[in-house]
Formats: structure tokens, sequence, C-alpha cells
């Protein structure tokens, strides 16, 4: 009797395993292509190359700047210019150090002392913007202009000024007048020049190109 209980323990163990294997085979059968075809498509993701995306600003940018670049190259080379002669007259003040004979002591002049005719017209000395124009301390006005390579010139004791701040002008434009009322000093234009910041002698530069 033990014998045919081992005997009935084997056939229901074995058709338990059986049982179980076919389940598994079955189950393997149709979850298998599922993963599969999952790994297939990771990997195809994987494998797809990134394409950068391009805003349509970025692409305005740089249209920008392709036509930038493209204006800037056929700009025509600036041609050098010479330094005029702000206004008729005579040279009555050097540039540099000078004995005040009223005041009795040294004062440095930093520009060129040139007097003038009553209204006589005063004109750029180099094309230029106009970077300021107002009244100056010792009475009349003061004009600026600002040149090309870091020029900078400076006119003293207008009685009028015809031009405003951010106007273009061109060499030998008028820029205002003089005259015996204008300021302290009569009708005598101050005419500076400044270099990179640095201030230099108006006689020396007048001729010069720039």
């Amino acid at each position: 009797m033990r014998l045919r209980f081992l005997m009935n323990s084997r056939k229901v163990l074995f058709l338990v395993w059986a049982v179980c294997f076919t389940l598994g085979f079955v189950a393997g059968a149709w979850i298998g292509p599922a993963i599969t075809g999952m790994s297939d498509r990771r990997l195809a993701a994987d494998r797809t190359p990134l394409v950068q995306t391009v805003s349509s600003a970025d692409t305005t940018s740089v249209q920008g700047s392709s036509v930038e670049s493209q204006l800037a190259n056929k700009a025509p080379a600036r041609e050098p210019e010479t330094m005029t002669m702000p206004a008729e007259g005579r040279t009555v003040g050097a540039y540099g150090w000078y004995r005040d004979s009223i005041m009795d002591d040294w004062r440095f002049r930093d520009g060129l002392d040139i007097s003038c005719a009553p209204g006589a017209k005063v004109a750029a000395a180099l094309s230029g913007i106009v970077t300021d124009a107002a009244r100056a301390r010792d009475g009349g006005y003061s004009v600026s202009l600002k040149h090309a390579g870091g020029v900078n010139t400076t006119y003293v004791n207008l009685r009028a000024v015809w031009v405003d701040v951010g106007q273009q002008v061109a060499v030998g434009e008028p820029l205002g007048d003089i005259g015996a009322a204008s300021s302290a000093s009569g009708g005598v234009l101050r005419f500076t020049v400044e270099c990179d910041g640095q201030s230099k002698d108006p006689a020396v530069c007048l001729g010069q190109r720039f």
C-alpha cells in the first residue's frame, strides 16, 4: 500500500511539472515577442540621430548678422581728411605754457587762440558728429565734435551756435559765428584738439590727414 501511495505521488508530481512546463512555454511564446518588440523600438530610438531645433528668432539673428557682414564688406573705405583752419583770423595765442602778464603767473593754453572779425563763421575742421553744444563758463558758447580715428575738436567763445547735438557735419560746414560780445575773450576763438584723449597742439595738427 505504501508502494502504491508513492507511485501515485510521483504521478501527481509529474502531472504538476508537466502543467507548469506547458504554462511556462505558452507564457514565453506570448510575452517574448512583446518584449523583443519593445527592445527593438528602444534600440531604434537610441540610434535615431539628434536633430537640433532652430527657432525663428535664431534664424533671424543669423540672417541679420549675415546681412550686416555683407554690408560691412561692401561699405567703401573712408578716405582720410585734411584738418582745416576753423576760422579766418590771426593767431594771438599759441598752444602750451605762457606767462599771464595781468595775473603775473604761468598758465597752460590747451588750444589755439584765433582773433576773428565780428560775425566771422566758425567751421568744422574735420567731418564728425556734434557731441556737445552749450554755454561756456567764460561766456559765449562752445561746440565739440567727435571725428574718426579717436580725434575730438572743440570750438569755444562762439556768439551763436547753428548745430544740434547728434548732428552729422562735414568738414568746412559752419558751426556758428563769433563776435566781439561773444565772451570775455572778445572775438577770439579757442580751438582745441584731442587725439585718443590726449591734448594736442592744433598748429601741428592743421594740414595733417586724419
